[in-house]
């Protein structure tokens, strides 16, 4: 982000009636139908590399500090379900973007994979790749990330 639109501008807001929050319905209007009319089958890798940036904008110094911003963006719960070296699993509950979807067979929640692969970047300060393997709609009741470390 450029100096003109940094996230803390982004936390004040004048809406007496409406608040800051922003109904769930609406961002999966922009984000799930939206971005699909407008990206087509290249949705996913960009809402992966958005999630990576949007990530990188934050100054993340610990694993702790990453799994705390996530939750308190409102992406959902992360709890880390396996690590080693060079993979680490997170199961994110409640994901903005699938929790309580129907079943359609498509994994679809590449902003949180990047942005959770984007923020272990700048955690481990290495590059990361992120895959998801689990989704509300696949049938899970959760999301799960593969991130593996470089």
């Amino acid at each position: 982000m450029n100096d003109k639109y940094s996230f803390e501008i982004f936390t004040s807001s004048v809406r007496p009636k409406l608040k800051p929050l922003l109904p769930l319905e609406t961002y999966r209007l922009l984000r799930i139908t939206g971005m699909m009319e407008l990206f087509g089958e290249s949705t996913g890798p960009v809402l992966y590399r958005l999630g990576k940036i949007l990530s990188s904008h934050f100054n993340l110094n610990s694993e702790e500090e990453l799994l705390e911003l996530i939750e308190h963006l409102g992406i959902g719960i992360p709890k880390v379900a396996n690590k080693t070296e060079d993979i680490i699993v997170i199961h994110l509950f409640e994901c903005m973007t699938c929790a309580g979807l129907p079943i359609t067979g498509e994994l679809i929640c590449d902003l949180e994979c990047g942005f959770i692969a984007g923020g272990y970047e700048k955690v481990k300060n290495t590059k990361t790749k992120g895959t998801q393997t689990k989704s509300w709609t696949l049938g899970d009741g959760y999301c799960e990330f593969i991130i593996e470390i470089y």
